[in-house]
């Protein structure tokens, strides 16, 4: 999850500049339920009147805390090394595809296709753990053990947590090389199976991924690399890989490239699947578009992998990076129609892989637990009283955490549950991508909060794909207010009202 700025992008108009503030709905009768007068155009996606019939969305609270329920296991059968290896996706600029503004409302509107048979019966919703019939997974990286030590989490909120990451090595091997002894590994299987969730090892990530392309190029490389991922996977006890590579055929950071890239991947995953235990769990991070066949051109089909994985994750974040023209973090969709990246978001990311042959019930979207600061004189609207210093410790560029935007004092949680601008910093909504953003005049916060969550969760219910991922959990607050959110989302149904 680094910068992702495309050289010449822009994203017009990004900042519009009208203040977001939440107000009570007269015609609700819930206390613990508000209304929140949008001006996006969210209505878009799901059909009805548009801001012309003075429609409103229902939001649940962040502050409220959903039900604590336990249920039974899933049934089986930078400067810091975070900005190294972190999972991040591609821009459009490098995977070119066809959506627009109207095919990403149809993709957000149409119904669930049908789910091929799996070959892992894990794939279902009977066993989830929020009675969403959505899965929740989120990534913990091992370089938050001091901060976030995997036993804190609260695993009655999370189907899946991805431990991130393991990295091929040159000789198809997989190394730890924050936990070499494995002993934080050990840890956080134990303690994800204690809080009976799924405990999945991610590999590669961004930076990790040197070695993917020649581990599956050949059958002989492809035997070795199984063969080691299947005795880790033993050796910890996990339930399932997944598989961060970034990106086959296409420039990461420091990946080798083959042009054969994608068909070896596919190959590679179906044998994985036959080397691994029964009811083992195989996914992977993927970009907004499959992945790059030989001809440089998204590949038309992933039918091979879809009927050997349980999940996809697609990255929808690090769309624009920290710039003084900034863009939105993790656009829902391109809601005006006008945006530079118009295949760069979770409507057309949706409607690319599910026209692939994904089913959409194998479809995670993946969404942010931060965002960026961008040095910007776009607008001057008050004086600055507080200093946000990012992950590699810049007060101009980098990542920053929701949490840390609480801690830091530029957001404050507000008696009506929600999260608005402090420390001289003002919320403002952009119509376009349906995310929030903080100005002072001379800094720019692009983030996800617990509104913008909130409507990911339910365009991944009304758009009927498989649940939501989050990158990453310590990015949420100790209240895990962006999780509760998300499942408050995928638990919505009729969720816009007049």
């Amino acid at each position: 999850m680094n910068d992702q700025v495309v050289a010449g992008s822009s994203y017009s108009p990004s900042v519009s500049y009208a203040a977001d503030r939440p107000s009570r709905s007269s015609s609700s009768t819930s206390s613990t339920r508000l209304s929140i007068q949008r001006r996006s155009l969210w209505q878009v996606l799901f059909g009805g009147d548009d801001r012309a019939s003075g429609q409103k969305r229902r939001a649940v609270p962040s502050a409220r805390l959903l039900p604590r329920q336990r249920r039974r296991r899933i049934s089986t059968s930078g400067a810091s090394r975070k900005s190294k290896r972190a999972c991040k996706a591609p821009t459009s600029a490098s995977a070119p595809a066809s959506s627009s503004s109207s095919s990403a409302s149809a993709s957000a509107s149409a119904s669930t296709s049908t789910s091929s048979a799996s070959a892992s019966p894990t794939n279902s919703a009977n066993g989830n753990r929020t009675s969403t019939g959505k899965t929740m997974a989120g990534y913990w990286a091992d370089w938050t053990a001091s901060t976030l030590p995997a036993s804190s989490i609260d695993f009655t909120k999370f189907d899946i947590v991805n431990y991130a990451f393991a990295l091929p090595t040159a000789n198809f091997d997989l190394s730890l090389p924050t936990d070499p002894s494995g002993n934080t590994l050990r840890s956080f299987v134990k303690a994800v199976h204690a809080g009976n969730s799924k405990a999945v090892l991610s590999l590669g990530g961004w930076g990790g991924s040197t070695y993917f392309s020649p581990a599956v190029r050949t059958n002989a490389s492809r035997s070795t690399f199984i063969s080691n991922i299947v005795k880790t996977y033993n050796t910890y006890g996990l339930d399932g890989i997944d598989l961060d590579w970034e990106y086959p055929g296409q420039q990461g950071q420091g990946n080798q490239l083959d042009p054969s890239d994608t068909a070896n991947f596919q190959s590679f995953l179906v044998e994985l699947r036959a080397a691994l235990p029964q009811g083992a769990l195989i996914t992977a991070a993927v970009a907004f578009t499959p992945w790059v066949a030989s001809n440089g051109q998204p590949v038309s089909s992933v039918a091979r992998a879809a009927g050997v994985m349980d999940y996809i994750m697609i990255m929808n974040y690090d769309v624009w990076g920290s710039s003084s023209n900034p863009g939105p973090n993790a656009p829902l969709a391109n809601l005006c129609g006008n945006s530079t990246q118009p295949d760069a978001n979770a409507a057309a990311g949706v409607k690319a892989w599910s026209a692939a042959g994904m089913p959409r019930d194998k479809i995670l979207l993946g969404i942010p637990a931060y965002g960026y600061i961008n040095k910007s004189t776009k607008r001057t609207l008050q004086a600055r009283s507080v200093t946000l210093t990012s992950g590699d410790g810049s007060s101009t560029s980098g990542q920053i955490n929701f949490s840390s935007l609480v801690k830091q004092g530029a957001l404050f949680l507000g008696s009506d549950g929600l999260f608005d601008g402090a420390g001289g910093f003002t919320k403002y909504w952009d119509d376009c991508s349906d995310t929030p953003y903080l100005s002072d005049g001379k800094t720019v916060v692009t983030y996800d909060d617990t509104s913008s969550i909130f409507d990911k969760g339910a365009f991944a219910s009304a758009a009927g794909i498989g649940g939501i991922s989050m990158w990453s959990l310590d990015g949420d607050t100790k209240e895990w207010v962006l999780t509760n959110s998300a499942i408050a989302g995928m638990s919505s149904t009729g969720t816009i009202q007049s």
